[in-house]
């Protein structure tokens, strides 16, 4: 899910900003993936969390308010 390419890239940005210099023995590449592997697990819980409150907390009774979806589609 995530572009590792653009997190490479802002890992880079942010270890500089904060002058953090990676130990000899740690490729930065294994440090983005384990750093993609860690977010990956806190994005799929958070997507389900939004999908549930978007699709079924906005109708009160655990029914899709559809009217309110389409309110925000129209809203685009």
């Amino acid at each position: 899910m995530l572009n590792r390419t653009q997190l490479e890239a802002f890992m880079e940005t942010i270890f500089k900003e904060k002058r953090i210099e990676l130990p000899e023995d740690i490729e930065l590449d294994d440090v983005v993936e384990a750093f993609c592997q860690y977010l990956n697990d806190d994005i799929d819980e958070w997507l389900k969390l939004e999908f549930s409150n978007f699709f079924l907390m906005n109708s009160g009774e655990g029914n899709i308010d559809w009217n309110w979806i389409r309110e925000n589609i129209n809203a685009l």
